[in-house]
C-alpha cells in the first residue's frame, strides 16, 4: 500500500509557537475572568498564567523555548516604551522645574534605599547596586495597561507618565556606570571602562534621535484616518529592536527618546500619538506572560527575604521623594499620597538587563536574577491593582 506521505504526522508535535498561543490564550482567558470576577486589572491574570505555565511549575515552556521567544518580548516592550515616550511633553518640565526634582529625588532615593539594604544583608556590592538601579524604575508596561484599561486622565496620571518615563532613563544610566565598573573589577582597560557606559548612553539617544528624525520625515507625510502612521510606526520599531541588539544598545532609552523626539519635534503635530490598538494589548499580554513565565520556585524560596526588603526599601524612597517636592510642584498631599502609590510598579527592562548582565558575567547575571525577577514578579502581581486602586482614588478614571 502506497504511504501516504502528504498527512502530517500523528501524534502532531507541539511546537514553540504552539505552545506560545497557548500561553497567550491562557492569559487572556485569566484576564478577563479575574477582571470580571474580582474587578482587577487584566494585567494581573496574564502575569498569573506566565507563572502557572512557568518551567518551574506547569512546566509547560522550557526555558530554552522562552530563550527563543525573546525577540517576542523585545518587539512587545519596544512598543511599551515608544508609546510612553510619545505621552511625555518636555515643556512641562520647563514650566514646572519641580517635577524634575521630584522625579530625581523618588529615583534617587529608591536607589539608594535598596542599595544600602542589599547590602547589609549581605548581598554583594555590584549585585546590590544593579538590583537599586533596575528598582528605581517604575513599569511603563503596568502604567500604560492599567492606565489603558480604566481610560485614566488627570494631574496624578500625568505625573505617573513623566516620573515613570523619567525613572526608566535614570535607571539605564545608573546601570551604564555600573557597568564600567564591573568592567574595571575585571582589569579591562580605562578606555573600554569609560567608554562602555559612554557608548551606551550616548550611542542609544543618537538612535532614538535619529529613528525619531526618520519617522517625522516618512511617517508624518501619511493620513492618520488609514492607520498608515500606526503601521509604518510598528515596522520601524521592529527594525529597531533589531538594530538595537546588534549594536549592543538600549531598547529602553532608544524608544523612549524616539517616543519623546517624535512629539517634541512635530511642530504642526502632523504625527498622530500613536494608539496602537489591538497591538498594543497584545504587546502588553507579551510583557507580563514572559514576566510571569520567568519564576523559579528554588530561587524564589532563597531570594525572597532580599526581594521583599528591595521592594519595601523601592516604596519608601518613592514615597519620600514625592512628598518632599509636593507642595512646591502643586501637587496636594492627597493626591502625593496616590501619585506614591502609582509608582509602586517595577520595570519589565529588568529582563532585558538580566539577560544582558547574564550574557557577559554568568555568574553575576544569576546572582542578580534571583533577586530582581523574584522582587519583579511579586510586584508584577500587587502593583496592577495597587495602581488601579490609586488612579480610582484620584478620581481620574473613566472607565472599570
Amino acid at each position: 500500500m502506497e504511504t501516504l506521505f502528504f498527512l502530517p504526522n500523528w501524534p502532531p508535535a507541539a511546537t514553540d509557537l504552539s505552545w506560545f498561543g497557548v500561553m497567550l490564550l491562557c492569559a487572556v482567558v485569566l484576564g478577563e475572568l479575574g477582571h470580571s470576577l474580582l474587578r482587577l486589572p487584566r494585567i494581573t491574570g496574564y502575569v498569573l498564567a506566565g507563572v502557572i505555565l512557568s518551567p518551574g511549575v506547569a512546566g509547560f515552556w522550557s526555558p530554552e523555548m522562552l530563550a527563543r521567544m525573546q525577540p517576542f518580548y523585545d518587539v512587545a516592550f519596544g512598543i511599551v516604551l515608544f508609546e510612553l515616550g510619545q505621552r511625555i511633553d518636555l515643556g512641562w518640565l520647563r514650566r514646572n522645574p519641580w517635577l524634575l526634582a521630584t522625579s530625581i529625588a523618588e529615583s534617587l532615593l529608591a536607589f539608594a534605599f535598596v542599595g544600602a539594604l542589599l547590602m547589609l544583608l549581605d548581598v554583594p556590592p555590584l549585585v546590590s547596586v544593579l538590583a537599586a538601579g533596575l528598582a528605581s524604575a517604575t513599569g511603563p508596561a503596568v502604567v500604560l495597561g492599567v492606565c489603558g484599561d480604566t481610560a485614566a486622565r488627570g494631574q496624578v496620571t500625568e505625573r505617573l507618565h513623566l516620573l515613570c518615563a523619567l525613572s526608566s532613563c535614570y535607571s539605564f544610566v545608573t546601570l551604564g556606570v555600573a557597568y564600567a565598573w564591573q568592567h574595571q573589577a575585571h582589569a579591562s582597560t580605562l578606555v573600554v571602562t569609560a567608554l562602555h557606559p559612554m557608548y551606551l548612553i550616548m550611542g542609544s539617544i543618537a538612535l532614538g534621535a535619529a529613528i525619531a528624525a526618520l519617522m517625522l520625515a516618512l511617517l508624518a507625510r501619511m493620513r492618520p484616518e488609514q492607520n498608515g502612521q500606526t503601521i509604518g510606526a510598528i515596522a520601524v520599531i521592529i527594525a529597531t529592536v533589531a538594530i538595537v541588539d546588534e549594536m549592543q544598545l538600549s531598547v529602553v532609552i532608544t524608544l523612549l527618546v524616539a517616543g519623546v523626539l517624535c512629539r517634541s519635534l512635530d511642530k504642526r503635530r502632523r504625527m498622530q500619538p500613536m494608539d496602537f490598538g489591538l497591538i498594543g494589548r497584545l504587546a502588553l499580554i507579551v510583557v507580563f506572560v514572559s514576566t510571569g513565565a520567568l519564576l523559579r520556585p528554588d530561587d524564589f524560596v532563597t531570594a525572597i527575604v532580599p526581594a521583599l526588603g528591595l521592594l519595601a526599601a523601592r516604596a519608601l524612597g518613592k514615597i519620600v521623594g514625592v512628598f518632599v517636592f509636593a507642595r512646591p510642584s502643586g501637587l496636594p498631599m492627597r493626591k502625593a499620597s496616590l501619585l506614591s502609590i502609582s509608582l509602586l510598579p517595577m520595570s519589565g527592562a529588568a529582563l532585558l538587563w538580566v539577560e544582558r548582565t547574564t550574557a557577559i558575567w554568568p555568574e553575576l547575571g544569576s546572582q542578580l536574577a534571583a533577586i530582581v525577577l523574584t522582587a519583579l514578579v511579586i510586584m508584577e502581581l500587587l502593583g496592577p491593582p495597587a495602581l488601579q486602586f490609586a488612579l480610582r482614588r484620584a478620581d481620574e478614571t473613566t472607565r472599570d
